[in-house]
């Protein structure tokens, strides 16, 4: 049986971020937690933490990543489990969490991953979707995506690719 603020995972013991937050808190009450959205869509959040010292200083940060589709609780929670994730990340470089960065949750949810079926989309989703991007901060990171969730079917990449090109072409043609 597991110790209250830590789960046991293939033998392995884990805190949990609530735990170790609460430890944060008691040890360094003047610190601060702040975190951003850097990113979210409907199918994708990326989320960056800071550890901040009095003077509002960072002292250490993490980032996470979660896709709505990656899990049944993210269909729901997806945002908030970035979040978590991104704060169990920041702790861990602060110093505060075991021998592992990545928390609980995110093990679990790995595990998870690895057991389930991937739902690979036809590959005119990830065109068209492509084909939307409205800037090339926006086509970069929707290539990237499309990159990640392909992976599986080599046959998709030049897909992809072309599409990515012809509208870099495009926004290219827009600033000259």
């Amino acid at each position: 049986m597991s110790k209250q603020g830590f789960v046991s995972i293939h033998g392995k013991e884990y805190e949990t971020v609530a735990s170790r937050v609460n430890r944060f808190r008691e040890k360094y009450p003047e610190y601060t937690i702040k975190t951003t959205i850097i990113k979210i869509d409907a199918d994708e959040c990326i989320v960056e933490a800071g550890i901040l010292n009095e003077e509002s200083r960072l002292i250490a940060n993490g980032h996470a990543q979660e896709f709505r589709a990656n899990s049944q609780i993210n269909k729901t929670s997806y945002v908030e489990n970035c979040e978590t994730s991104a704060i169990g990340r920041a702790l861990a470089s602060f110093g505060i969490g075991g021998t592992e960065f990545a928390s609980a949750n995110e093990v679990v949810n790995a595990i998870h991953q690895q057991n389930a079926p991937v739902k690979l989309e036809p590959v005119e989703f990830y065109v068209d979707k492509i084909r939307a991007a409205k800037t090339m901060t926006e086509l970069t990171s929707l290539f990237n995506t499309a990159s990640l969730k392909t992976k599986s079917n080599p046959s998709y990449l030049p897909i992809i690719r072309a599409a990515a090109s012809e509208m870099k072409a495009l926004f290219e043609g827009m600033t000259a």
